[in-house]
């Protein structure tokens, strides 16, 4: 039996849904007087309040972006725009809002229009897939689909309205008095009146939502969607044409996306160099009349020497140039400005675009470099129950379909480096056996292992089955009972086709003109699921391994990483990119001046994060993601000697970089050298194993926060401690500078005029955020401050808040911290060690433990690691010192620990090391976890961190409890490992190795 997708609402998908559903509070909606029909709401009555709810809804969500408008006329109808990133969920968002609107509005018609056909069977299997989701969470609603034709249109406008219709159409299916639904006497009596199918829908007030607006932007589409006359139009994108907003309610962008980790990661692996891929088309100029233009092309002949050639519709590239790889390119028109191929390419005018990766030669090389990417991942994530799927695109159809007498050149070509990659991989002695058995399965047809989808595919004999798995059999596809990995389309799977476990990607082809390039890696940017089809989300131990998508591209492409982080910031409200200047540090409130800004870019450049151009001013940054996590504390005191950097000035610039590290950041070229593992040592590990699956309980978390005795030690400590300060600058004036020794320098303060960085609504809600309260209660808190202490917070916002936060936290730390209990339940199976079946994994990846590898040099010490390797992963100074102090002859075994997130209040906590100890005379053994920090005293350690130890305590005293003997000890910079085992048993002691 196949699996189902096991669904679950995620906060920022039910917030899109929330921001659409609060348009219309305090709205009356007016009944129908047909019951096909939707309710309807008066226009000039509802149109102030529809605007109040707007503009709230975009100041609770800090949307900024274009404008807004609401007619108090019944045209033009209502539109609403949604921003979601692909592969975030938007289609799952859609079909929610249509049933909140439904259960409280009581709307009930809806049409979804599309792109394209193969978007549209998505969209209608989704809509069918979660139909018992959401049946169960909207007390048993059903939902009817239909899947546009003249045959079902009928039935959908004579649905009653008592429950909820869609239909699902592309814009083909309607721009044109030609289209079925537009014509004439096609019905003679929809409700009695109406003469052609428009006119019925008409009549019925459609809710309309848009799937990716961008794609319908074409004059003739314009033209006919108000017709529908909806009585509200939802538009839902990842792309807005030239940022065209109408009434912005909701934004999850690009940087947002990849910063909270709801997509997966791009690693780009670049093959070949740009000098051998330089042959670039390029449309020179249109020639001749409207009737028949011809496109001077120019390109490079097979010896290299430039060349010109005219086309005109229907002739063949291959042909006119003599380069038999262009074969697949056939002109499907000539306009004015650009020259359209029938595989979906353009060349514009004036615009070269490389096609010397159409050789033969190097896709065979993109496709060889694929596979080894596939196989290099697929093992792992085979053990934890993922199946890997890698997707091609390519450039013309008969090069993997035959087309007579012509060879499949691209289908021979990877079945060649397909079986040769096999025969390395099943060489191996140590292969997982199960994994084996699942390569065999297909090794003796390696048929079975790859399919295309193209729009040929649907008149090819014997694919009906590959297109219903590739297009609507997505369960079916993820199991590892099907064969099928490896996928060969053209541009047919763009928006609205995705796989999650699309783990793969390469580009046999020129991009497509019309979609960028996160577009078209966008089929593969969803989270990963199980066998169970369950998502791994962040909270995954190894969930950066796992989501991250290879995309292999030729080096023709140009900078394909930069490209794409260009993208992911440009396209994203927050103009958070990878390079900026001195204006950009001011709008983040880093630098109140044009001089300290400089001084904050001369500091940055002296650590190497970024390069300054010193004639444009502009900074680029250089780092990757891990170096700039690691250094963090580097970079803090670099700008921590910045004249005139306040507290608040360091922590805005650290915003500013952690979005950027952690949106686009998320995009990095592939290194040569593979990813560092840790190998882990079976004897080692049998001895660790009890104290590593007690780690690796499932832990839940209780206590109760007294709410009202929290608001009054808040504000019993706000009365106390609650003090800030106005913004000022210190001005030096310096006179008789003409004389050296005569010189006098005098100092004077000048306050700051306070500006306003938040509304009142926005600075409870950021304050709600960093305190994990209520809005409600952040609320009544405020509005119990003294009125002195509150007029206190608009002479510095960004002051006051940080205040605010620490102040509260230290109150719900004093409240909760000796009520916290954990109820300790199963041991997890799949851990950061051990896969879905509870074996232990041969290798990890050394991220899992830390930024670096320290090496061990004691051959005491190595003999004792959980791990094989010379060396262990660290994070700091140290835990360089731990390492090499665990050379104790009682200690049997030591680790510095992967991810194994014991929750606490403040968000998830991992601790250092764990150490095996033998007790003397004893059987059962001792266990020693150590937190490690570089202070020289506990009190120097911060809040956030000391209060996650003191929840961790509860954890391990709860183990006690189970009776695993654990030991908990934080180590600081006067501390010893000896010192610390000494106290959990005194008979310790004694000389080290």
């Amino acid at each position: 039996m196949t699996a189902q997708f096991q669904y679950t609402r995620l906060a920022y998908q039910a917030q899109a849904v929330n921001s659409i559903f609060e348009v219309f509070a305090d709205v009356r909606f007016v009944a129908p007087k047909s019951v096909h029909a939707n309710p309807t709401y008066v226009a000039h009555e509802a149109s102030k309040t529809i605007l109040a709810n707007i503009e709230r809804i975009r100041t609770e969500n800090h949307v900024q972006a274009g404008e807004v408008t609401v007619a108090g006329s019944v045209t033009p109808a209502l539109s609403l725009d949604v921003l979601m990133e692909t592969g975030t969920g938007k289609t799952f968002t859609f079909i929610e809002t249509i049933h909140r609107l439904h259960q409280k509005y009581q709307l009930s018609k809806f049409i979804v229009l599309v792109p394209s056909n193969a978007i549209r069977q998505g969209t209608v299997k989704s809509l069918q897939s979660t139909a018992d989701f959401f049946a169960k969470e909207y007390n048993n609603q059903k939902i009817n689909v239909f899947n546009y034709s003249d045959k079902t249109v009928k039935g959908f406008i004579h649905a009653a309205n008592m429950g909820i219709s869609v239909m699902v159409a592309t814009y083909q299916s309607f721009a044109g008095d030609g289209r079925i639904i537009n014509k004439r006497g096609v019905e003679s009596n929809l409700f009695g009146q109406a003469k052609s199918y428009m006119e019925a829908l008409a009549a019925i007030r459609p809710v309309l939502i848009i799937d990716e607006p961008h794609r319908f932007d074409g004059k003739v589409v314009k033209e006919y969607l108000p017709k529908f006359n909806p009585l509200l139009t939802i538009r839902f994108g990842a792309t807005y044409k030239r940022d065209e907003f109408k009434n912005l309610v909701y934004t999850l962008d690009s940087l947002e996306a990849f910063r909270q980790r709801l997509v997966k990661g791009i690693t780009v692996d670049t093959v070949g160099t740009g000098s051998t891929m330089a042959q670039t088309l390029c449309l020179q100029q249109v020639t001749g009349t409207a009737k028949e233009r011809l496109g001077h092309v120019s390109y490079q002949t097979a010896a290299g020497k430039a060349a010109t050639t005219e086309l005109k519709a229907k002739d063949n590239l291959g042909e006119k140039t003599g380069l038999a790889y262009l074969d697949g390119h056939v002109v499907e028109s000539v306009t004015t400005k650009e020259l359209v191929f029938t595989n979906g390419f353009a060349l514009p005018l004036g615009e070269a675009t490389a096609y010397g990766m159409l050789a033969d030669e190097v896709q065979s090389l993109l496709i060889q470099c694929t596979v080894a990417n596939h196989f290099e991942r697929e093992q792992a994530l085979f053990k934890r129950g993922i199946k890997a799927i890698s997707l091609f695109f390519i450039d013309a159809v008969a090069k993997y379909l035959p087309d007579g007498q012509r060879p499949a050149v691209l289908r021979e070509t990877f079945e060649r480096h397909y079986k040769a990659e096999l025969a390395k991989v099943l060489a191996d002695a140590d292969l997982d056996p199960d994994y084996r058995a699942y390569l065999e399965r297909t090794a003796e047809d390696v048929g079975k292992v790859h399919k295309g989808y193209f729009a040929r595919s649907h008149s090819e004999k014997g694919e009906e089955e590959a297109i219903k798995l590739i297009l609507q059999e997505k369960e079916k596809l993820l199991s590892f009972d099907t064969d099928l990995r490896f996928i060969f389309s053209m541009w047919a799977l763009q928006e609205g086709w995705d796989n999650p476990n699309v783990f793969t990607l390469c580009k046999l082809a020129p991009s497509n003109s019309k979609i960028t390039k996160l577009q078209q890696i966008g089929r593969g940017l969803r989270l990963a699921v199980n066998q169970r089809l369950e998502r791994v989300h962040s909270d995954d131990a190894a969930f950066d391994e796992i989501n991250d998508l290879v995309v292999v591209v030729p080096a023709s492409e140009g900078d394909f990483v930069r490209a794409i982080q260009s993208e992911i910031t440009e396209h994203s409200v927050k103009r958070v990119a990878g390079v900026f200047d001195d204006a950009v540090l001011a709008e983040f409130g880093v630098a109140a001046s044009t001089r300290q800004a400089n001084k904050v870019l001369d500091a940055l450049a002296g650590l190497g994060l970024i390069a300054l151009d010193d004639m444009s001013g502009q900074a680029t940054v250089l780092w990757q993601r891990p170096q700039y996590q690691a250094q963090r504390e580097v970079i803090v005191a670099a700008l921590n000697k910045v004249t005139g950097m306040t507290p608040e000035n360091v922590q805005n610039m650290l915003r500013y970089l952690d979005l950027y590290f952690d949106g686009a950041g998320q995009v990095k070229a592939k290194k040569n050298k593979q990813t560092p593992v840790l190998t882990i040592n079976p004897g080692q590990y049998q001895k660790f194993k009890h104290l590593w699956q007690n780690l690796n309980r499932h832990a839940v978390l209780r206590y109760e926060l007294d709410t009202e005795q929290l608001k009054l030690n808040v504000l019993a400590s706000i009365e106390r401690n609650f003090n800030v300060r106005a913004l000022s600058v210190t001005v030096t004036t310096t006179s008789g500078v003409q004389n050296l020794h005569q010189a006098t320098a005098t100092q004077g303060e000048y306050t700051i005029k306070p500006h306003s960085v938040y509304t009142l609504a926005q600075f409870v809600r950021e304050l709600a955020n960093m305190t994990r309260l209520s809005m409600h209660t952040v609320s009544d808190i405020l509005c119990r401050m003294p009125a002195d202490k509150f007029a206190k917070i608009k002479d510095n916002e960004n002051r006051a808040l940080l205040s605010l936060r620490d102040l509260i936290q230290k109150c719900i730390h004093a409240l909760v911290v000796n009520k916290l209990c954990y109820d300790l339940r199963e041991i997890r199976v799949q851990t950061s060690l051990t896969d879905k079946n509870g074996q232990l994994l041969k290798t990890i990846p050394l991220s899992l433990c830390g930024v670096e590898a320290h090496d061990v040099v004691n051959p005491a010490v190595r003999e004792r690691s959980l791990y094989k390797e010379p060396w262990m992963p660290v994070d700091s100074q140290i835990e360089r010192y731990t390492v090499d102090e665990s050379n104790h002859q009682r200690i049997t075994v030591f680790a510095k620990l992967p991810k194994i997130n014991i929750p606490t209040p403040l968000g998830n906590y991992n601790p250092d090391f764990g150490y095996v100890i033998e007790q003397e005379g004893q059987a059962q053994a001792l266990y020693l976890v150590v937190e490690t920090k570089g202070y020289d005293n506990l009190q120097e350690i911060p809040d956030p961190e000391r209060w996650k130890i003191d929840s961790a305590k509860h954890f391990f005293a709860a183990l006690k409890q189970h009776g695993v003997d654990v030991h908990y000890k934080t180590k600081i910079n006067q501390d010893t490992l000896a010192q610390l085992m000494i106290e959990i048993d005194p008979a310790i002691g004694g000389a080290r190795d």
